[in-house]
């Protein structure tokens, strides 16, 4: 992995993982007077028995980039309980990425839950009670939270899941089995293999590429009305949009970056991103065969099948760029400073980042307060295409 201009950020310290004093007292408060309560059940719970595990649950109702990270440890529950049924609780976003993985019996969408966005406290609460009544009757024996999330846990426990897993780093550690330790200086993808280590199985921190059947390749290249790309010179998916604006390089910097690649002859570039994004510069100016724009036409579900014809992915931290790892694209990341790029970075060793040091990183904020946004914008065209034009020595096309 290369690193330009990275920085040492600040790691939180609190046991607790909020920002707010009363949200950390109240999840203390919470864990007391439970621990008191359950302290003597868990004392005396029976631990589970490989051959008795038929049906497990694994919870990540997060983001993109959260969810793909957690690829590694499925992988490993799969290998510890190769009997056993594991289903994933995941959003409507990420979902359709796991409905061809080999490790996982059910995808189940939790609708307007925690992270999904527009959703309302009264929305959230009905979902809950929805996915109580619906995993109840399923009947899991054990379950897995990766997120450390009080949600997930209480779900857990409404479900009367007998063997539940999870960091208590938001309060409920009581309701665990097991309340694992949570070490905030590893990468995610450590972190969530890390829940699995009481379990004593080798693990494999690999991201495997996504899988999915050869007829949906023809049915996307069909859906956009485009052959797959044919050239002598590699192809860039270039990814313009992030989840927040905090993330977000300036648009006539992507245009400048554009007009380079294309005025030398480095690459073939084509655009993903969803209408949206595609608003944030529907006019690109430039006029070469050497571009194509599928923004707007590609669903999540659809990159990978679209990276596995590219060579190299440019873009922001966001799920594609995890997606893009996972696919095994040699990858250059415009860096913010909104999160700690060390823990959080697209698990590839193809990895080519670029960075801006600010002394406000890690902000974790999706708006920056600050004038000029410096994380991201004081990121340079030349920083970017240099890094760019480094990989692309790699690929010599015939």
């Amino acid at each position: 992995m290369q690193v330009e201009g990275c920085k040492n950020t600040f790691i939180m310290k609190n046991t607790y993982h909020f920002k707010l004093w009363w949200k950390r007292w109240l999840a203390r408060a919470f864990d007391v007077l439970g621990g008191v309560v359950f302290f003597i059940l868990r004392k005396f719970a029976p631990k589970p028995l490989v051959k008795d595990i038929r049906k497990i649950l694994v919870i990540r109702l997060d983001h993109i980039g959260d969810v793909v990270m957690t690829r590694p440890a499925i992988r490993t529950l799969h290998k510890k309980f190769p009997h056993a049924e594991i289903d994933l609780l995941t959003s409507a976003e990420a979902a359709p990425l796991f409905e061809h993985s080999r490790e996982i019996h059910q995808v189940i969408v939790a609708k307007g839950a925690w992270f999904s966005r527009g959703a309302t406290v009264g929305g959230m609460w009905k979902e809950f009670w929805r996915l109580v009544t619906f995993l109840s009757k399923i009947g899991y024996d054990m379950a897995f939270d990766f997120r450390g999330d009080v949600r997930n846990i209480l779900l857990m426990t409404c479900c009367q899941i007998p063997h539940r897993y999870g960091f208590g780093v938001t309060g409920g550690g009581f309701l665990l089995t097991e309340n694992a330790p949570y070490d905030r200086t590893i990468h995610q993808v450590l972190v969530n293999l890390s829940l699995l280590r009481s379990f004593h199985v080798p693990q494999d921190n690999k991201l495997l590429p996504f899988e999915y059947p050869r007829e949906r390749s023809a049915a996307f290249w069909k859906e956009v009305d485009q052959a797959p790309p044919s050239t002598n010179l590699p192809r860039i998916a270039v990814h313009m949009g992030a989840g927040t604006p905090a993330k977000r390089w300036d648009i006539e910097d992507w245009r400048a970056l554009f007009y380079q690649i294309d005025q030398q002859d480095l690459a073939q570039i084509i655009l993903i991103g969803t209408e949206t994004e595609k608003e944030l510069l529907p006019d690109l100016k430039i006029d070469t065969a050497h571009l194509i724009d599928l923004r707007g036409r590609t669903a999540l579900a659809d990159l990978p099948i679209l990276f596995d014809v590219c060579d190299m992915y440019i873009g922001g931290d966001s799920g594609p760029a995890h997606i893009a790892a996972a696919q095994g694209l040699e990858i250059v990341l415009l860096a913010s400073g909104t999160n700690d790029i060390r823990i959080w970075y697209p698990w590839t060793e193809r990895l080519h980042i670029v960075q801006h040091e600010v002394p406000c990183a890690p902000c974790e904020l999706t708006v920056c307060p600050v004038e000029g946004h410096p994380c991201m914008d004081l990121i340079s065209v030349e920083q970017v295409f240099d890094a760019a034009e480094r990989v692309l020595q790699k690929f010599k096309h015939i």
